[in-house]
């Protein structure tokens, strides 16, 4: 500080010992300002800052107008007025600023070196005049103004990158004002510039990414490019390790936040969840690093709310929404009540989160706050604001919750009302409008279903079909829209028109399940199109298409996913043999989208970035492979590369008995009986879907009632179709493929059984299941010899007499295993019994032929690929579908797993059921070449007898194809003759009992009443029924 007073003190002494017009007298003037100036800089005192100016303005005042370094000192005027008009916001100290920085450019020659830093001074107080303006002039003469000093600046000077950053911005500012496409084309174009020509190592660097993933996010929302938002969260990640931290922390929250809004703008659009769970992780690490303090710090909250709410509709944890709700109401809190634009935002999401809450609870206080918040958000809103239409639609979906509820006709006009206002209110090509038209088609539906009112559904279908046509927005809006307008014209009963569209929609659902997706994101996906195809097969029977096109939509439409993993794990040898570059490619492809996204990585690693290197080389593997499957369909004799089958391919799969698929829709119910001489159908005039949802909702499905019914409508008529009308000398095989509610159902075990004949199907048939008739094809493809060869084959055999956790003991479980030791020693086949741990399972997996598990199983309703079979470690380390789904045992063939466990075909929530993911189809899928599973509760004395039948079968056949049908067939068969049998006794023994009879003999002790009865006392229950073979 001695120093600065000292030379300022000689400075002053110079200036005052310089007489009046002396041409030195500005200069020495000019350099005690300059040491002020620097003072200041050093000791940020005002008195410093004033005593800078008051010295500057008496040099200019002193300096002639023709001085050549007139216009130096005018810039740095005004740039001293600048500081502190953001210090004091003295509003003449900016109009001074902004008037002598005009003059210091003007008086600039064009080819000066100083002309670009000029400019960019007088950039920054037309910036500051409009931002107390907002006037378009203001804003249009600051983007000319830094124009002019971009184009003043070198190539290669050091501040051209970030003059490219400041215009950047104010175009970015325009843009926000006009909307106006060239606005955001050009402020991109120059943020790349500038960060093109910022060295790595740069401290501005992370700013101007974060920039550019700010405008491109920007794009994103206006033109619906996912190439925008994919680039956004990249250059953002970029940006974040760009930032020096401590311990690997961020200091640029805000672009954590950044971050996180666009990873979950991502996940709305695809669906992966590990989108949302990065944007999760990233939202609370953006909260954690802002202090109490930051203004920031609400939007931060309401961000991580948003997020919570989202994950809350994938996962259905309501603990995610109870916290969603604390952050809201803590960002209001934090909120000052001007800050009217964040205030509405903040109001928003609450009412989201509560409006959600209340679809789970149905407390009436949440939704009443839902509709009065969003209501508050809309009212801050000006009609000329971006978000305007956003918070219409938000408050439309709430009203409409409400009405779902209530049936108060006043909220579904103000759902009506306020979707209206925002499809008015969106711009044609937005990619919302399809969403804000979807919400509208659906609210007008249901005041059409009320009011029966015809111009109502004129316009539902009118909107559905703008919302289906707009290429720009999430393949889920377009499907939804796609499925309300199919519903309208299955209600008007236009066939040709539903059946159009349905051939569109199931045209997108290649769009709607990218290869880039986990499996789990996929079935979350595909859970959304549930009965679609059934009711485009429908459709297309109606208007009298052949039998052949309903079946290539049910095969288009249904078990997409394992669809997609039978592609992944193609035989590529054909390939290999005649075109060995594209066959390597394939194979390596393949192999890069088997495994699951990287998940648990933390966003703040510097490098190499590992989950967003991932991540993206995912999402591009996907690309390529699509691309290079393209290339192989052009190969002479590959046209047909991962085609669906064909007409002839189908048939060629009936072969060894017909496939029947019964397809079962709200519109009507056909059997479509695939031969090998031809593809039919049969109408299945006595089945309807109404009566299948009711038997469904009631669950008894092995009543004998039910197994009755399911003979009349269904059995009866397919098989008199197929000719089988008798007890067979050589029996039958037919694979039965249901679709929908239908797949519960036990179509093996229909017929009637209170009387003595064959008016059933186990006395017909014998019965397998599958998922599709590209499923059977597929099973096919990797043939086996005659019999297993004697070379070793193993079974691996797991008994679960006490599971951690489960009540319920399992005492039969080690008899079962006991004995298969001995029927596989009789087989030649060495038996393995490791520890009951998924590692150990997995580690034996690979080698066996026969995988044999007796215990307890878990359907997941909400996640069906978490089912699992439960092992000693089942709630540290399960088993699970969707690991099964990901491993490769197809190469090392192996033939049999044996589920005897409760519900292992069991899918608890309906919306799966076109996709039958379960731990049946998990072992299928996994490469097993038949399964044995159950339809839901099994007892665990019955699966002794019924395994040990099974096995008997395979043992006395040889381990063939059929043997393994024919082993389980005979079981089931063998096991409802004794039914019939103790049922006949029973019935008998209750008859003596009613008539008096005190024979103790008959008092209880010959009856079956060891287990529990169903609803009637004289009946044994059905313990027969649930088991079924998938397979070839």
């Amino acid at each position: 500080m001695a120093t600065w007073v000292s030379a300022i003190r000689v400075a002053q002494e110079v200036l005052e010992a310089t007489p009046e017009g002396h041409p030195n007298k500005e200069i020495w003037s000019n350099n005690l300002g300059n040491l002020l100036s620097d003072k200041y800089s050093s000791t940020e005192e005002m008195a410093d800052l004033n005593d800078a100016i008051r010295v500057a303005r008496q040099t200019l005042h002193m300096t002639p107008k023709e001085h050549q370094n007139r216009p130096m000192w005018l810039n740095n005027f005004g740039v001293l007025l600048n500081k502190r008009y953001l210090r004091t916001v003295i509003e003449s100290d900016h109009e001074e600023a902004l008037h002598v920085s005009w003059e210091a450019v003007h008086t600039t020659h064009k080819d000066h070196p100083e002309l670009g830093g000029r400019l960019n001074n007088l950039r920054v107080q037309l910036r500051h005049r409009y931002s107390k303006t907002r006037e378009m002039p203001d804003l249009e003469e600051a983007i000319r103004v830094a124009q002019e000093c971009v184009h003043a600046t070198p190539e290669h000077h050091p501040d051209r990158g970030g003059r490219l950053e400041s215009l950047g911005i104010l175009l970015d500012s325009k843009h926000s004002t006009t909307g106006a496409t060239a606005d955001i084309e050009a402020c991109i174009r120059v943020t790349q510039e500038s960060i093109n020509m910022t060295p790595r190592d740069h401290p501005y660097r992370g700013s101007r990414l974060n920039l550019l993933g700010v405008q491109l996010a920007k794009r994103y929302l206006k033109m619906g490019e996912i190439a925008d938002i994919d680039n956004a969260i990249r250059i953002t990640q970029e940006a974040i390790s760009a930032v020096p931290g401590q311990e690997g922390q961020p200091k640029g929250a805000g672009w954590l936040n950044n971050l996180a809004i666009y990873l979950g703008q991502r996940y709305t659009r695809i669906g992966a969840l590990g989108d949302l769970e990065r944007a999760i992780q990233a939202s609370r690490g953006a909260v954690n690093n802002t202090p109490k303090a930051n203004s920031n710090l609400a939007s931060c909250l309401c961000n991580l709310g948003y997020l919570l709410t989202d994950r809350y509709s994938r996962v259905r944890q309501l603990t995610d929404l109870d916290e969603a709700v604390v952050l809201m109401r803590s960002a209001i809190d934090l909120t000052s009540e001007d800050n009217t634009s964040q205030k509405a935002e903040l109001k928003n999401n609450l009412g989201l989160a509560l409006g959600q809450r209340f679809l789970e609870t149905e407390t009436k206080t949440d939704i009443d706050e839902a509709v009065r918040a969003v209501q508050e958000a809309v009212d801050l809103t000006s009609r000329d604001n971006p978000n305007w239409p956003r918070r219409l639609h938000n408050l439309a979906t709430i009203f409409g919750k409400r009405y779902a509820s209530t049936e108060s006709v006043a909220d579904l006009e103000a759902s009506i009302r306020m979707a209206q206002g925002a499809v008015d209110a969106s711009p044609e090509n937005i990619p919302n409008r399809a969403v804000y038209l979807d919400s509208l088609g659906k609210a007008l539906f249901a005041r059409f279903l009320k009011t029966n009112t015809q111009a109502d559904l004129e316009r539902v279908i009118s909107c559905s079909k703008s919302a289906l046509s707009q290429p720009n927005t999430s393949i889920t809006s377009r499907i939804g829209a796609g499925k309300e307008l199919l519903a309208c014209y299955g209600f008007t009963s236009d066939w040709q028109l539903a059946y159009d569209t349905a051939k569109v929609v199931l045209g997108l659902i290649p769009q709607l399940t990218p290869r880039s997706l986990r499996n789990s994101d996929k079935q979350h996906l595909l859970s959304q199109i549930s009965g679609l195809a059934s009711d485009a097969a429908a459709a297309a029977l109606e208007i009298g298409k052949s039998p052949l096109v309903a079946l290539e939509f049910l095969e288009q439409g249904r078990g997409v996913l394992a669809g997609s993993l039978d592609e992944l794990q193609v035989d590529a040898l054909g390939l290999q043999g005649k075109h060995s570059e594209l066959a390597e490619r394939f194979t390596r492809l393949r192999d890069e989208l088997e495994p699951p996204i990287i998940q648990n990585i933390s966003l703040t690693e510097k490098d190499p970035q590992p989950w967003q290197a991932q991540a993206t080389r995912r999402y591009d593997a996907a690309d390529e492979f699509d691309r290079l499957i393209a290339e192989i369909r052009q190969q002479p004799g590959f046209a047909d590369f991962l085609h669906a089958p064909s007409s002839e391919d189908m048939q060629a799969a009936a072969t060894y008995g017909p496939i029947v698929i019964i397809n079962v829709s709200g519109y009507r119910c056909d059997a479509v009986i695939v031969e090998r001489h031809q593809i039919r159908s049969l109408a299945l005039q006595n089945l309807d879907s109404n009566k299948i949802e009711e038997i469904a909702r009631k669950g008894d499905l092995g009543h004998p009632d039910v197994l009755e019914w399911l003979w009349h409508t269904i059995a009866n008529p397919v098989l008199d179709a197929l000719g089988f009308r008798e007890l067979p000398s050589t029996w039958p095989h037919m694979w039965w493929i249901p679709t929908g509610l239908l797949t519960k159902f036990p179509l093996h075990a229909a017929g009637l059984f209170d009387k003595s004949g064959i008016d059933n199907t186990l006395d017909r048939v014998i019965s397998s299941y599958n998922l599709s008739v590209k499923a059977i094809i597929r099973g096919r493809q990797s043939r086996i010899p005659a019999s297993i060869p004697s070379a070793s084959p193993k079974a691996l055999l797991i008994a679960m007499r006490d599971t951690p956790g489960c009540i319920s003991r399992l005492p039969f479980a080690a008899k079962e295993v006991s004995m298969l030791h001995g029927m596989c020693k009789s087989m030649a086949i060495d038996t393995i019994e490791p520890r009951r741990y998924k590692k150990d399972i997995l580690s034996h997996l690979p080698s066996c032929k026969i995988f044999h598990f007796a215990g307890h199983a878990s359907a997941n309703r909400v996640d069906p690929s978490r089912s699992q079979l439960l092992l000693e470690d089942w709630e540290t380390d399960p088993l699970m579908v969707g690991t099964l789904m990901e491993m490769k045992l197809r190469e090392r063939l192996p033939f049999l797993a044996y589920l005897s466990a409760c519900g292992t075909g069991q899918i608890k929530d309906d919306r799966f059921v076109d996709e039958s993911i379960h731990l049946v189809s998990a072992y299928q899928l996994a490469g097993f070449r038949h399964v044995v599973g159950t339809l839901w509760e099994v007892n665990d004395e019955t699966c002794v007898d019924i395994a040990r039948m099974t096995y008997e079968g395979m043992r006395d056949k040889g381990m063939t194809d059929e043997a393994v049908c024919w082993g389980l067939h005979t079981a089931i068969r063998e096991a409802r003759n004794n039914w019939v049998s103790e049922m006949a006794h029973s019935r008998e023994a209750s008859k003596l009992t009613v008539s008096g009879s005190n024979d103790g003999n008959m008092g209880g002790a010959t009856l079956p009443r060891d287990i529990e009865a169903s609803d009637q006392d004289d009946e044994k229950p059905l313990y027969w029924v649930p088991y079924v073979h998938f397979g070839v």
